[in-house]
C-alpha cells in the first residue's frame, strides 16, 4: 500500500487477489518474453473495485519503453485471462505504472552507506 492511503478492507483484498491473478498470466499465458521479466508488485483498488492501478517491476537492463509498449499490446489478453477467473463482476480499468520503491530503497541505502563512510573516516 503507498504512504499515506487506507484503502477499505474488500479493496485490499481485491487488489491483493488480482497481483497474484496478475502476476500468473504474466509468468504462465502470456506469449511476449518481455513481459515474462516483469514483476507485478502491488495493485491499488479504487474503494469502487472499477481503477486498478498495477505497480510493477523490472528487471536491470530492460527497455521501459518496450515494456510499455508489449503491455499495451498484451491488455485486450490481460483482461480476457482476468475476467476468465471470475473475481469481479466488471472489468477495472487497469493503469499500469513502475514501482519505483526499489529505486527508492537503493538509493536510500547508498546515501547511508555514503553517510557511515565518512563517519568512519572522522575517527
Amino acid at each position: 500500500m503507498r504512504p499515506g492511503t487506507r484503502p477499505a478492507k474488500r479493496s485490499t483484498r481485491v487488489g491483493e487477489l488480482l497481483r497474484e491473478i496478475l502476476a500468473a498470466i504474466m509468468l504462465e499465458r502470456v506469449a511476449d518474453p518481455r513481459l515474462q521479466e516483469l514483476t507485478i508488485t502491488e495493485v491499488e483498488m479504487s474503494l469502487d473495485l472499477k481503477l486498478a492501478k498495477v505497480y510493477y517491476a523490472v528487471r536491470q537492463g530492460s527497455n521501459p519503453e518496450e515494456l510499455m509498449m508489449a503491455l499495451d499490446k498484451a491488455l485486450g489478453f490481460i483482461k480476457q485471462e482476468v475476467a476468465r477467473e471470475h473475481i469481479l463482476r466488471t472489468m477495472p480499468e487497469f493503469h499500469f505504472l513502475p514501482d519505483e520503491t526499489l529505486d527508492k530503497a537503493e538509493r536510500l541505502e547508498l546515501l547511508l552507506e555514503s553517510l557511515h563512510k565518512g563517519k568512519e573516516k572522522e575517527f
